[in-house]
């Protein structure tokens, strides 16, 4: 009896040593694997992958995603994708066109928002003109990236010739300003109204060409495990459902991820950009002509770029034609 116990014990102690073998939804939990993803700018609208980390959206779909890089500037978030150190990125459209046109490897897989007014040119208090931005000093993030770039356009087209500061980030764009050592600054939607209301800051839409900010990854990673993008792109798309239908998750998280103390400003963003995200963001570029007009100059090759040399649209498509985005939809009520 007491060499049948042992052995028992013995079987159990073994089965429990032993790796766990999961089938359906609970294997691709098991077998999660690791994404890192880089972001150009603090910004709700590019806020997607980080939301569906934190609310665990990606996990369901065998995702362990991080951000290891927030905020850095969208050549720069190109770049760490183009260099491995990253498998996806969200920034503008501008970063990965010049890339592509460099011979570089980086494909546009989604447009999450529409185009709309998401930054702007905030002057002082006493400029109330971007005509009077003659000669004075506007911050900007990066020299090359869209928004920068879309900011300088937006003055220029107001006749103004001023001096460009890149700052890198939007906070020390918004500090700068504050401090008086900078006149104008390009800034988001999420730090536009505290700048009107605390400093009396004139505000200007930036209009940036039609052409939004996007996700992106690369063509070799497609090639080599298209399955694993796959997975990553139904978590971007249920995140987007995610925002646009469960203000009590999404609210408190833009909260923490854009530092924002007041509950009502809060959610005063968040209902701005509810109707701006796509329910099925299918890369979609209606100012390219005019991208092409603005990278002709530095690469005359752009006079020919497509749609189809920047982006990939054949994830989306296929959620769309399988179903997957309007079981997402199926039960809601709005």
């Amino acid at each position: 009896m007491t060499l049948i116990r042992r052995e028992f014990l013995q079987l159990i102690a073994s089965a429990a040593a032993a790796p766990a073998i999961a089938f359906g939804p609970a294997a691709a939990q098991e077998v999660s694997r690791q994404v890192r993803v880089a972001t150009g700018l603090l910004a709700t609208w590019q806020s997607t992958a980080w939301l569906g980390a934190e609310a665990g959206v990606f996990k369901k779909h065998g995702i362990e995603m991080s951000l290891p890089a927030i905020a850095v500037g969208g050549p720069q978030a190109a770049a760490l994708v183009i260099r491995g150190d990253c498998e996806f990125a969200h920034t503008g459209t501008l970063p990965v066109a010049e890339e592509v046109l460099k011979g570089r490897d980086i494909v546009i897989l989604a447009t999450p928002t529409s185009e709309f007014p998401n930054s702007f040119v905030m002057t002082r208090k006493d400029i109330r003109e971007l005509a009077q931005l003659n000669g004075k000093k506007v911050g900007v993030l990066t020299e090359t990236g869209q928004t920068s770039v879309a900011a300088r356009i937006t003055v220029e087209k107001a006749g103004a010739t001023a001096t460009y500061l890149p700052l890198i980030k939007f906070d020390r764009i918004y500090a700068a300003l504050a401090a008086g050592e900078i006149d104008a600054g390009a800034l988001p939607i999420d730090l536009r109204f505290g700048g009107e209301v605390r400093y009396g800051w004139n505000a200007f839409p930036i209009h940036e060409f039609g052409t939004p900010s996007i996700f992106a990854s690369t063509r070799k990673l497609i090639a080599s495990d298209r399955a694993l993008v796959m997975n990553v792109m139904q978590g971007f798309v249920e995140t987007i459902h995610l925002f646009k239908t469960r203000p009590d998750v999404v609210v408190p998280l833009l909260q923490r991820y854009l530092k924002i103390d007041d509950r009502k400003s809060a959610e005063e963003l968040y209902a701005f950009h509810v109707p701006v995200f796509q329910k099925i963001p299918r890369p979609s570029f209606p100012g390219m002509s005019t991208l092409r007009g603005l990278l002709v100059p530095k690469y005359p090759a752009a006079i020919s770029l497509k749609e189809s040399d920047i982006a990939d649209s054949s994830f989306i498509d296929e959620l769309e034609r399988n179903g997957f985005i309007d079981q997402l939809y199926a039960g809601d009520t709005k």
